[in-house]
């Protein structure tokens, strides 16, 4: 684990609220001089504390109106059926986020479909193709409450 002191924790904060401030907007923000900051910004990057820049876009806006979340159970707990599941899962645009948990089922997907005509499409489609796949329970989104990936590290 990467040492962190809290320049470096002020500046992962800040880019987490708005990854387009200029290097010059975040060193007047933790008192330090461009340069400081940017050799900080390209460890942060480097040491892979940051992965990635992205862009929070509205689903709805975008015609993405349905957000589902599914619990999988395969029909046995095998290490081949389990990479087979992630390779597959892995690659279906519907599913935003695939975690192996450990409980009542192996499996929870977040998927995000444009309505329930294209999460039926998906079930009978894509995911029952499998036959490793014992079950599959879903749970409609009425209202998202929080919807965040800000991680606090101040």
């Amino acid at each position: 684990m990467t040492l962190l002191d809290p320049i470096d924790k002020k500046l992962l904060f800040e880019l987490q609220i708005d990854s387009k401030q200029s290097i010059k907007q975040l060193a007047e923000k933790v008192n330090l001089s461009v340069t400081p900051v940017h050799e900080r910004i390209k460890k942060l990057e480097s040491s892979g504390i940051i992965k990635n820049y992205a862009a929070v876009i509205d689903p709805k806006l975008l015609g993405k109106k349905l957000l589902v979340y599914c619990q999988v159970t395969l029909v046995k707990h095998q290490g081949k059926l389990f990479e087979e599941f992630e390779e597959y899962v892995a690659n279906l645009e519907e599913v935003l986020e695939a975690s192996y948990i450990a409980g009542s089922y192996d499996f929870l997907l977040k998927l995000l479909l444009d309505d329930m005509d294209a999460y039926q499409n998906f079930v009978v489609h894509k995911i029952s193709q499998l036959e490793i796949i014992s079950q599959i329970k879903s749970s409609f989104v009425i209202r998202t409450i929080k919807n965040t990936a800000i991680v606090n590290c101040l």
